[in-house]
């Protein structure tokens, strides 16, 4: 088995790509937003007596032939690597939560292997996530997976930063996952600013002339009191202290501010940013701006992270003696 297909299967995206298992080499992609909450609600809508994983499976044949077509080659009968919120509550099927802690080498995380079938010409591992005593993810454990299998020199320890919709703050311990959190910045960004009175003070834009705004909101967001400084938003568009298009830098700048305040106590430790497109710049700023030092991972590293997670993840439970598969290859 020298090439897989990694499949990254999101609340709202779709990415498919042919992979190298050796080199994790991408040689080909198919991206779109047929993400797992459409794909759930087209599953509603067909009634309680179709089956959940045909049902999937059947997307997924149909993602999979639209691949094909357009890249002119055959991938029948390739095993499919699955992570993300293919295994919720609204996916495949749910699978149970790994509990903490759990090895970053990728032994240790949940998995189910649904062998070839007469309906279904590709034989998948779906991955799931993990669990604390008060918090979940799904996708990012493989995503951490992934970003460590690059690291060189990696000490077992650290703080890792996955910005995002639900923003993860993941530590590692000896080398395994001890704790993590979740802030719900990029949500409330988009609720704020698109759905919320202060919708109408605030105007999208992408100009970088507005570094220091963003600094500026950086800098309340991390020592004010979130819920009352938003206000702001409002009134600086009131009073003319600030155009729509700069309240838009600076709510941006409360938001992740505040979240990133919460590293300020950990100056001691390794912080990893791993971030990509337009958050990179957003939490490189604010991380300097806060005085926290990290290792920012170039955006490659982090985009490819979860593929290396899949390889890493496939390759331990290949080799594991009780490997899932049982001789299936």
């Amino acid at each position: 088995m020298m090439k897989f297909l990694s499949c990254d299967w999101g609340t709202s995206s779709f990415r498919l790509r042919i992979v190298n298992l050796n080199d994790a080499r991408i040689e080909g992609e198919h991206v779109n937003e047929a993400g797992i909450q459409t794909t759930f609600n087209k599953y509603i809508e067909a009634g309680n007596e179709v089956n959940r994983v045909k049902f999937y499976f059947d997307q997924l044949k149909k993602e999979i032939r639209q691949m094909s077509e357009n890249l002119q080659v055959n991938l029948e009968g390739m095993l499919i690597v699955c992570s993300g919120m293919a295994s919720s509550s609204i996916g495949i099927k749910e699978l149970p939560y790994s509990d903490l802690p759990i090895d970053v080498n990728g032994n240790s995380v949940g998995l189910e292997y649904f062998p070839m079938s007469e309906d279904f010409d590709y034989s998948l591992l779906l991955v799931s996530g993990l669990r604390s005593s008060d918090n979940v993810m799904r996708g990012e454990e493989t995503q951490l997976i992934g970003v460590v299998r690059q690291l060189e020199n990696f000490s077992g320890n650290g703080i890792f930063i996955l910005p995002g919709t639900h923003s993860k703050h993941i530590k590692v311990e000896g080398y395994k996952v001890s704790n993590f959190k979740t802030y719900m910045t990029g949500e409330v960004f988009q609720l704020m600013a698109y759905q919320s009175i202060l919708s109408k003070s605030v105007k999208s834009n992408s100009n970088e002339k507005y570094k220091e705004i963003f600094e500026v909101g950086v800098k309340e967001g991390a020592s004010s009191a979130l819920l009352s400084v938003l206000f702001k938003a409002r009134t600086n568009e009131l009073f003319g202290r600030y155009s729509k298009e700069e309240n838009f830098h600076y709510l941006s700048g409360l938001l992740i501010g505040n979240e990133l305040s919460n590293l300020v106590d950990e100056k001691d430790s390794c912080i990893y940013l791993c971030s990509e497109g337009k958050l990179h710049p957003n939490y490189v700023i604010g991380m300097e701006t806060l005085g926290l030092h990290a290792e920012v991972l170039p955006e490659e590293l982090v985009r490819k992270s979860v593929i290396h997670g899949q390889i890493q993840i496939l390759n331990q439970n290949i080799n594991n003696e009780k490997n899932i598969f049982l001789g299936s290859f």
